[in-house]
């Protein structure tokens, strides 16, 4: 544990998260970013609001930590689904109602005339009652699917703000309904409030739209959470640029920017796999889902014409992705010929730790990220952390491409260049001085427990602001 944590000078801070160990792969990030600010504070106590575990039907990610991990008291507490009490509910009045019906006589000529009938009157009927239906469900798991848990987190953080004394509460999300028990909590009880935007609320590229309705709903929501926080935290500088343009009447230093950073805490222990290819092999890896926009194709092909033009050097170049992949096309189908020569390798996803060996066992690590204004993927403090030189596949334009640029951390190519792409590889493999690498000069300012005296200073700000 780092010798420099923060201070919380007695006091007691609840931290809202609905993802907290144990989880299956999906949750990892959101947990990881609770679990280094509570380790890497000292002097006070840190209680954690969480869910019940999500690993019901998949392995815990986060098997290797040990909880607490510095004397955390952790109160769990279930979902209240409401939609799934009204299925329950409709299927006990079917039940009820079908022994009467057996007992009527039925007209079957009719019933096929019903049945084959197609108005337009119908139609419209049907599309109707079919978007009331799903009016229900979103709103049952509004503003997303972590709604439920909303009501008896408030209820659960009120019991503990009560029993433990807490002085501030920090909210994290996403999911939003985080952030949304912060703030109910936070009015009922009096206590000032952090809230932390991992992602964006709004403006996400990778949002579902609910309605108009709902989504109007989302945003006042949204601003009604803003402006009643003592602080808010943004993980990345174009995102906190975002929210002080959105909230003008806002204090511009009530936004403050805490990256997600890694913690060395962490990495002390992680040994490097085996290496899955032979020693001659320039090995890339990427850990994590990819799907839709995160498409790893220009990589893929910039293997297979390195591969061709490398071939008299004795030198290949072999891409590893450990993690699910759902694309718009087959992949296995696509790049089979890399996949028979052993140029491709797909490994199913794996805990947290076991991703972190395998990372450490390659020659570089890889980010495959569309160019989102304001989202930087976490793995990129993990890559740092393992210290090996990263391929940023991603825009200049974007939060990533921005931050790799002004920070020098790695290489940057876009998904439109191929050839450069190509020819990055095959200088890396003929390098015979890869193996020297010694990090990334901007490296230690994502170290967590930097970030986390930044958590411990505004926590005493808001405490201490008359």
């Amino acid at each position: 544990m780092s010798s420099t944590r923060a201070d919380l000078k007695d006091r007691h801070i609840l931290f809202i998260a609905y993802f907290y160990p144990p989880t299956d792969s999906t949750g990892v990030p959101g947990c990881m970013r609770t679990i280094k600010f509570v380790r890497n504070l000292a002097n006070g106590r840190c209680h954690v609001l969480t869910t019940s575990p999500q690993t019901k039907s998949s392995p815990d990610a986060l098997a290797h930590l040990h909880l607490p991990v510095n004397r955390e008291q952790i109160h769990r507490v279930k979902s209240l689904d409401i939609f799934k009490f009204l299925l329950w509910a409709r299927k006990r009045i079917r039940l009820l109602t079908s022994f009467s019906k057996r007992a009527e006589p039925t007209d079957k000529t009719v019933q096929s005339v019903l049945k084959t009938s197609n108005t337009n009157g119908e139609v419209a009927s049907r599309s109707k009652v079919q978007k009331f239906k799903d009016f229900i469900y979103d709103a049952c798991y509004f503003p997303d699917q972590a709604g439920p848990w909303i009501i008896p987190a408030v209820i659960k953080g009120i019991k503990v703000v009560k029993q433990h004394n807490i002085d501030a509460i920090f909210a994290t999300g996403s999911p939003w309904s985080g952030l949304v028990a912060g703030y109910l909590i936070s009015r009922l009880s009096s206590l000032p409030l952090i809230v932390d935007f991992r992602d964006p609320w709004m403006n996400n590229p990778f949002h579902q739209s609910k309605g108009r309705l709902l989504d109007d709903w989302s945003a006042r929501l949204e601003r009604r959470v803003v402006k009643h926080a003592s602080a808010v935290s943004l993980n990345t500088d174009p995102l906190h640029a975002e929210f002080v343009h959105r909230y003008p009447d806002e204090p511009a230093n009530k936004f403050f920017v805490m990256p997600n950073g890694f913690d060395s805490a962490e990495f002390q222990n992680i040994v490097a796999e085996p290496r899955v290819t032979v020693q001659d092999s320039l090995l890339l890896c990427h850990a994590g889902f990819l799907y839709g926009v995160r498409d790893p194709a220009v990589l893929l092909e910039a293997i297979r014409a390195a591969n061709q033009q490398l071939a008299d050097s004795g030198k290949r170049i072999v891409f590893r992705q450990i993690g699910d992949v759902n694309l718009g096309y087959d992949l296995k189908d696509r790049f089979s010929d890399l996949l028979e020569d052993g140029s491709l390798i797909l490994d199913s996803a794996r805990p947290y730790k076991e991703c972190l060996s395998a990372l450490a066992s390659a020659d570089i690590v890889v980010n495959v990220q569309p160019g989102t204004r304001t989202q930087i993927p976490s793995k990129l403090y993990d890559y740092l952390a393992i210290n090996k030189p990263i391929i940023n596949i991603t825009s200049p334009d974007g939060a990533l491409g921005t931050l790799v640029i002004d920070k020098k951390l790695g290489d940057l190519v876009s998904f439109e260049e191929k050839e450069q792409l190509t020819q990055l590889l095959k200088a890396y493999a003929l390098d015979e001085k890869l193996g020297s690498f010694s990090g990334y000069e901007n490296r230690d300012e994502f170290e967590i427990s930097h970030i986390t005296q930044t958590l411990a200073r505004r926590l005493h700000e808001c405490l201490d602001a008359p």
